[in-house]
């Protein structure tokens, strides 16, 4: 009996009954174009992809799953907190201070943009004043992207406008580009990072809905692109003016297929 290479287990091999779904990764963008019962074929097997995600139900596990760093400047600290809001939402509070920040990421970097190994990962969120908050979200090296790292590819505000960028650095040097995509006040917005495993990056901006989704800015990063090193990934927010502001995160998801080096 022939057999697509990618199939498991093998037929004709024992008693092995031959799969009925072919191994593939297809759970990159599955909301935006792929099948999704491929993707559930992905999402249930563990041998064919790492993955992680959070829907923010309850409290953070700080420095056993996930890294939080604060600084305060002011008189207070800034907070993570699980608040009551359906689907589970994280909300990131800072102090009052110019430049009082709080990110967190995960525990390990666990994550690497590998040659034919594609990756996704996406965020939901919404920011209390954009253009008075600096915010990120993406994989960096490191536990905090505000330092900053020399190797990471997120998505940025300056806090000095409405604009969305997304940024990439390897060895500390690397691009930071208009999305072209205005972010409003109290608007929960999507973030995708797409590694196809063939030298791209490409960028999703998702306006937040049910299907069929909406890609209101997309792009790709072909330069610069960091592939020697670990990452993890993470999100946070900074005070641009000293007044306090807040991040509320609904979920983090991130795949990819299972590396094998």
């Amino acid at each position: 009996m022939s057999q697509d290479p990618e199939q498991y287990p093998k037929v004709d091999v024992g008693d092995h009954q031959e799969e009925q779904i072919i191994r593939d990764f297809y759970m990159f963008n599955y909301h935006i174009n792929s099948h999704k019962m491929r993707w559930l074929k992905d999402v249930i097997d563990i041998i064919d992809a790492h993955r992680r995600v959070h829907d923010f139900c309850e409290a953070l596990d700080d420095g056993i799953v996930w890294n939080v760093d604060t600084v305060a400047l002011g008189q207070g600290t800034p907070t993570y907190t699980c608040t009551d809001a359906v689907n589970g939402v994280l909300l990131l509070h800072t102090d009052s201070a110019d430049n009082d920040n709080i990110e967190v990421t995960r525990i390990c970097e666990c994550w690497k943009l590998v040659d034919c190994y594609p990756l996704y990962t996406e965020l939901r969120f919404y920011i209390d004043d954009v253009s008075a908050s600096n915010f990120w979200f993406g994989l960096i090296t490191g536990t905090s992207f505000f330092t900053p790292p020399n190797d990471f590819v997120v998505f940025e505000n300056d806090g000095t406008d409405e604009n969305l960028e997304i940024s990439n650095q390897v060895n500390g040097a690397g691009n930071e580009t208009l999305t072209g995509q205005t972010l409003s006040d109290d608007t929960w917005y999507r973030l995708g990072i797409h590694w196809d495993g063939a030298g791209t990056i490409r960028w999703f901006v998702i306006q937040d809905g049910d299907a069929p989704q909406t890609i209101l800015a997309t792009g790709t990063i072909t330069t610069s692109i960091v592939q020697d090193e670990e990452l993890t990934v993470g999100f946070g927010i900074q005070n641009e003016g000293a007044e306090a502001r807040n991040m509320y995160i609904d979920y983090l998801k991130i795949a990819q297929k299972r590396v094998i080096e």
